[in-house]
Order: structure tokens, then sequence, then C-alpha cells
């Protein structure tokens, strides 16, 4: 027997209760109950929650949020997967994004998702970030969806790997530099360290030294610092008050001198780096804090016994120059069977087919224009 259920604006409660029913953990931190529960906690805005059950238990389910977008003169209606669809409750970023659920009722959950989405007037259902094997491939490369791809990189880890390991499987150019950034940084203050915060008032101060650095590096930038969001900071602190096993934040030094912090979110055998502060006064020709910092860290995690290093999304050179691994993300916008989710497949489906025609056609090796 097959029953759905729709809630509007759900409780931290409600969605503490089907975590529990349901006792299915997620790949994403961000959907980890740790993380949710310090995001209900800041969040301004609802989402809802449409749940499918099976024999009268709790099979999958999905966080909806929703917002609205003006093109062509019409206003469409989006469901966001696991946000709330505004950028200042979702600056907190999700990465792996999917649903919650065993995957073999995944495909029949988003095709009754979409038809419950028909019912409540969405037209579009927006799912961020998510990759191949989390979400339904149908859905992934259909012609009638509009899909973003981005990159994000990652480095395995072994518990016997060190910083020299690390460093000899990199180019000749990065082997050179980053050897010289090691020899620079202890002859000139000492060697690299990695201390991890323990105890509420040390992390909250490890956390209050993180922002200030990353707000100096990246307050002036497009989209701004996260710290100067109170939803993003709150849903950080809120997070290391719950003590949970989810988060830490490191401090990683040249002897006394401070190379940066990194809060990391450390689930099954992998730890996310989520968010630094890098000390970037001594950054010079011949030394690269952040580089080292993150080779002192993945050194840290790999004895501690983890098996992958994640930088998660985001091309920066860092994360592509010291990975191993790279993991495509998909941004999908699936259309309903409203009105103008119609109008949307169709313009999504003419566009792909038009990409995927100029790829054919290509003139002969030996013709010639007129």
């Amino acid at each position: 027997m097959e029953e759905t259920r729709w809630l509007t604006n759900v409780t931290w409660e409600q969605l503490s209760t089907v975590l529990h029913e349901l006792n299915c953990e997620n790949f994403s931190p961000f959907l980890n109950e740790e993380f949710l529960q310090a995001w209900f906690s800041q969040k301004a805005l609802p989402v809802h929650l449409f749940l499918l059950y099976k024999q009268g238990t709790v099979s999958h389910f999905a966080l909806i949020g929703e917002s609205f977008k003006k093109k062509y003169g019409l206003t469409f209606k989006l469901a966001h997967t696991n946000q709330t669809g505004c950028p200042r409750n979702d600056q907190v970023w999700i990465e792996y994004n999917t649903s919650f659920g065993f995957q073999e009722h995944q495909n029949r959950f988003f095709f009754l998702l979409l038809k419950e989405l028909e019912r409540q007037h969405f037209d579009i259902l927006h799912v961020s970030m998510t990759c191949e094997f989390l979400f339904p491939k149908k859905y992934l490369n259909g012609l009638c969806n509009n899909a973003d791809i981005s990159h994000g990189f990652r480095r395995s880890l072994s518990q016997e790997l060190s910083v020299e390991q690390l460093i000899s499987c990199l180019s000749a150019n990065s082997r050179s530099k980053l050897r010289r950034s090691i020899k620079e940084l202890h002859l000139q203050f000492g060697p690299v360290k990695v201390a991890i915060a323990e105890g509420l008032d040390q992390k909250l101060s490890f956390l209050e030294q993180l922002k200030k650095l990353h707000i100096k590096r990246w307050g002036d930038s497009a989209y701004g610092s996260g710290f100067e969001n109170d939803v993003f900071e709150g849903t950080l602190k809120s997070l290391i008050k719950n003590e949970g096993k989810l988060c830490e934040i490191a401090k990683v030094s040249a002897g006394d001198t401070l190379l940066g912090y990194t809060l990391n979110l450390i689930q099954r055998d992998t730890v996310f780096f989520y968010c630094s502060g890098v000390n970037l006064e001594f950054t010079s020709k011949h030394i690269k804090p952040g580089y080292v910092l993150h080779l002192a860290l993945m050194e840290h995690y790999a004895r501690r016994g983890l098996s992958w290093y994640d930088f998660m999304g985001g091309a920066s050179q860092y994360k592509q120059t010291l990975s191993n691994d790279t993991v495509v993300f998909h941004s999908l916008q699936i259309p309903t069977m409203t009105f103008k989710g119609v109008l949307s497949r169709l313009k999504n489906y003419l566009a792909n087919v038009a990409v995927i025609l100029a790829k054919r056609v290509k003139p002969s090796q030996g013709s010639h224009p007129l």
C-alpha cells in the first residue's frame, strides 16, 4: 500500500520525528540531522515536507522551499529541494543534494513529487548540486529539463599518507613550489602543525578568528563573506553548540605563526572542507600558506583513518592542484505539468535539441564554403 503526504511549514519537531522513523543516513553532510537542526534554528523562511509511505512506513521524503521568478512576462512558482529558495537563508549552501530514503524507491518518489508539486501549483522543481550516484539518471539528461554543470574536487587518503607523498604526486612545478614553501616556513617560523579545537569555548574562539580572516578575504567580493549573513553565522554557531560529531574547526600553524583555520564536516569516511580563514599577511612568491594548510590537514585526517578529503564545489586552482578525483555536480530545473511548466518544458526541449544538432553538424574535411 502506497500513500503520500504534504506538510506545510514543517517544524523541526516534525522533521526530527520523520528522520528518526526513516533512520537512513544521507551521504551529504548538509542533510545530516545535526546540520539540519542548526539550520532550522536560524532560517527565517518556511519549508514544506513531502513524504512517501510504503505499508504505512516512511519510505522517502524531501524538504521543499518556494520562491517566485518573473520571466517572459509570467510569474513562475519554483520548488527548491532541501532549500528555502531565499539566498540569505540558503547561503549555508548544499552539495550532494538528494532526497532522503533508500535508492530503490527514488524514481517513484520523484514521479510522485512532481505530481504533488503540480497540485500545489509549482511550475518548476529546482535541485541544486546533485550528482549521478545520488539522483535518478533520467532527470539528469532529460531534454525537457534545464541543467547547469559544475565540478568539485577531492583527494583520496590512506593512513600512511604524508605531506611529502602528497606533494610527490603533483606536477614538477607544483612539487618545487610547495617543497620550497614548506622549507621557508620551517626555517622562518618552525614546523607546520595542526590543532583541532576542543571544548565549546575553544571552538567558538577558533570560529571567531576564522570569521575575521574570511571577511578580510571575501568581504569585498561579489557575493561577500557568509559571516556577514546572520543566518549563515548563526547556523555554524548552533552547529558547534550542539557539540555533535559532524563539525570541527582546525588551526594550522608554522611554529607559533598562524597559517589559518578551517571548518570541516566529518561524515563516515570523508572530511568535507567547508570554509577557511587563511592568514595572507606573509604570502609571497615562495610561501603559499593556503596550499600548505590543506596539505597538513590531509596528512592529519589520513592518519585518523579517513579515506577522502573533499574540497566540494568550485574550480579554484588549489583544489584542482591538490585533488586526484573530480565530482560532477548537476543543478537541475525540472518543469511540472502546469501550463507554465509545459511552456518551460517546450523551451528546454527546443534549446537542448538545438545544442545536440549543432554538435552533430560538422563540415566534411574536403568541403569548402561557397
